[in-house]
C-alpha cells in the first residue's frame, strides 16, 4: 500500500509537504505542489480525507455495494444488513455497481474516501477482482456476501447454490418429471445451480438434454422473451422448467400462460430465492429459499466483528442451506418410485 512516507520521498519533499499539498494549504509554492500532485498520480495514493480528519476514530459508518435493487432478493438481503447495522448503532452508507467491475471498483475508492469503517460487498463474479484486491492491499475490513469467487479465502457468506439446484431438480423427478428445462443467466450462482441440476439429472439415470438449456438473464421481461423464443423452437415441450431465479420464473409463468398453457397443468415451473412477491405471484411460486435475509444479517454481523478486530487472521466463510418453498406452481406426474 502506498503511504504519505513513499510520496514525500518521490516528490523529494517533507511529510509535512505532502500533507499541506493535500489538504489545499495556499502557502505551498506551486513549484512544490505539481512535483508533490504528480507524485501521488504516480503512486496511485489516494488520501483518505474523512479518516485523516477524525485521526482513525470510528465513524460507525459502514458502506454497502450491490450490483442492482430493482431484483427482490436484493431489498431483502439489505434488511438483513441493515437491521444488524442500527442494532449496533452503525449506519449504511448504499450503493449499486450495476454488476459492472469498473464501477464497482470506483464505488469502493469513493466509499473510503467518505471514511467507512468498512464494507459489505455483493461483487460482481470475478476472480481477478480489482475491488477485492484494492480491499486486500488496504487493509480494510470487508465481508463479500450472496457472491464470492472460486477458491476465494477472505470473509464471504453465501448461499449453497449447488445445493439450490439439487433439491429443486430432485423435487421435480420425486413428483414424475423427467424432461426438466433449465433456464439460468451467467452469474456463478446461476452456473452453481446449473451444474446441481444437472448432476441430480444424471443421480436418477436422467441425461441433460442440451436443447433444454435456456440462456437468459436475471430480468423477468427478458426470461420472458427467451421463454417465447424456446417455445417457438420447440413442439415437444418438457414437463417442467427450473428456473435460477424467481425473477426468471416470473417471466417463464407469463410466457406460458401468454401462450395458452396452464401451470402447472401442462409445465410445472420451480424457481430459487423466495423473494417477497412469490407467494403473491398469480400462480404461486414454489421456490428454494436462498436465505437472502440471513445472508445479509449473517454478513453485517462479520463485518462489526472484523472491525472490532482488524488482526483477526483466520477467514470466516459461510455457505448457508437452502430450503424447499412448496406452493402451487408444480404438479405431480407419478410418485417417484425407487
Amino acid at each position: 500500500m502506498v503511504t504519505i512516507k513513499d510520496v514525500a520521498k518521490k516528490a523529494n519533499v517533507s511529510i509535512a509537504t505532502v500533507s499541506a499539498v493535500i489538504n489545499g494549504n495556499k502557502f505551498v509554492s506551486e513549484e512544490l505542489k505539481k512535483r508533490v500532485e504528480a507524485a501521488i498520480k504516480d503512486m496511485g495514493y489516494r488520501p483518505n480525507k474523512l479518516a485523516r480528519s477524525l485521526k482513525k476514530k470510528k465513524t460507525f459508518l459502514i458502506g454497502v455495494i450491490v450490483t442492482e435493487i430493482t431484483n427482490p432478493f436484493y431489498p431483502l438481503m439489505l434488511k438483513g444488513v441493515e437491521d444488524i447495522a442500527l442494532a449496533n448503532n452503525y449506519k449504511i452508507m448504499l450503493c449499486t455497481s450495476g454488476d459492472r467491475p469498473e464501477k464497482e471498483y470506483e464505488l469502493v475508492q469513493s466509499i473510503m474516501d467518505q471514511g467507512v469503517d468498512g464494507i459489505v460487498l455483493a461483487t460482481v463474479d470475478k476472480e481477478d477482482s480489482k475491488s477485492i484486491q484494492y480491499l486486500k492491499e488496504h487493509n480494510i475490513a470487508h465481508v463479500l456476501i450472496n457472491r464470492a469467487p472460486k477458491e476465494y479465502e477472505g470473509n464471504f457468506v453465501r448461499i449453497n447454490s449447488y445445493k439450490v439446484g439439487e433439491i429443486a431438480t430432485e423435487y421435480l423427478i420425486q413428483n414424475g418429471h423427467k424432461d426438466i428445462a433449465f433456464i439460468g443467466g451467467d452469474r456463478l450462482n446461476s452456473w452453481e445451480r446449473e451444474k446441481g441440476y444437472r448432476d441430480t439429472l444424471l443421480k436418477y439415470g436422467i441425461t441433460p438434454k442440451e436443447n433444454l438449456m435456456i440462456r437468459s438473464e436475471y430480468d423477468t421481461s427478458v426470461s420472458y422473451q427467451d421463454i417465447q423464443t424456446f417455445l417457438d423452437k420447440h413442439t415437444d415441450l418438457p414437463t417442467a422448467i427450473f428456473a435460477a431465479s424467481d425473477v426468471m420464473a416470473f417471466g417463464t409463468i407469463k410466457a406460458l400462460l401468454d401462450r395458452g398453457y396452464d401451470v402447472p397443468g401442462d409445465i410445472s415451473v420451480i424457481g430459487s430465492d423466495n423473494i417477497t412477491f412469490s407467494e403473491d405471484f398469480r400462480i404461486p411460486l414454489t421456490t428454494v429459499d436462498a436465505q437472502a435475509y440471513e445472508i445479509g444479517k449473517k454478513g453485517c454481523e462479520m463485518l462489526i466483528k472484523l472491525i472490532k478486530d482488524k488482526n483477526k487472521d483466520k477467514a470466516e466463510q459461510h455457505l448457508l442451506e437452502p430450503t424447499l418453498v412448496i406452493r402451487e406452481s408444480c404438479k405431480t406426474l407419478e410418485v417417484y418410485d425407487k
